[in-house]
């Protein structure tokens, strides 16, 4: 009887072990689970910011009129006419959105750090053109105090013309 109840208590705490180890395993799982979907979120993210940064300046592309604007408003703003300077302003305004978004995103790991490198290099070197300056001095107030904090304190790598041609 003793013989028996040993075994008991074994294969009690043999059910123990084998229900730790399940635990465990299943918590591995949902940890990798969960590392697969933020890999998941970031590569989806990172394809968003890239979808609307085609459309954004798909108008530049696909309309010469808007072209011109955009090309005399970022060296030389008072260039542009009332109306010009609306578009170009209104376009700059949506430009920085797309950053603030961006960074939101990165942030909270949602987007890919690589990808969020190459878009922090871009607002810095756009940023300090004349044309976006001034749109930037008259709508920055509408973004957050920590993104207007980021986008203020940006330092270009490089002053090159962004359509410079070498």
């Amino acid at each position: 009887m003793h013989h028996d109840a040993m075994s008991l208590e074994q294969l009690s705490s043999l059910a123990q072990i084998i229900s730790a180890a399940a635990v465990i395993a299943s918590l591995i799982f949902v940890g990798l689970q969960l590392r697969h979907a933020a890999a998941a979120i970031r590569v989806s993210s990172s394809q968003a910011h890239s979808s609307l940064y085609t459309d954004l300046v798909q108008s530049i592309i696909d309309n010469e009129d808007f072209a011109r604007i955009w090309s005399v408003g970022i060296n030389d703003p008072k260039a542009l006419k009332e109306d010009e300077w609306v578009r170009f302003v209104a376009y700059a305004s949506a430009l920085f959105r797309l950053y603030e978004s961006s960074r939101v995103q990165w942030l909270h790991r949602r987007l890919d750090e690589e990808h969020w490198r190459t878009i922090e290099r871009q607002a810095a070197e756009l940023g300090q053109l004349p044309g976006l300056r001034s749109a930037w001095n008259l709508r920055g107030h509408w973004y957050s105090s920590e993104f207007r904090k980021w986008f203020e304190g940006l330092v270009p790598e490089k002053s090159t013309p962004p359509y410079y041609r070498a």
